[in-house]
């Protein structure tokens, strides 16, 4: 694999990690702000059973945004492994040369 092939991926690799960790980031501040409301019982004002329904649909999607998260982290670490292995490949190709 030619030097500018090479890094022209490693680029390409680079920025979707980088997207994935900002999705990430993003899902985790929004839940964490669901989250937040659902504690602190920010209902706006409205009935007991209106109250209700909102929190169990908030409760719904703090799982489903942490179901999410935890994909994504998986994603991540597969990249950090993809990363490991370009780099041990990198290094023996310095070396053999």
């Amino acid at each position: 694999m030619d030097y500018q092939y090479r890094n022209s991926l490693y680029s390409k690799y680079e920025q979707a990690f980088n997207e994935l960790y900002i999705l990430n980031s993003l899902i985790n501040t929004t839940k964490i702000l669901c989250e937040d409301r659902e504690f602190k019982g920010k209902y706006y004002n409205i009935d007991l059973e209106k109250a209700k329904m909102l929190s169990e649909e908030r409760n719904e999607y703090i799982n489903m945004m942490s179901v999410l998260s935890d994909k994504i982290k998986h994603v991540i670490n597969l990249y950090l492994a993809l990363e490991k292995e370009f780099t041990l490949e990198q290094n023996a190709n310095n070396c053999s040369r």
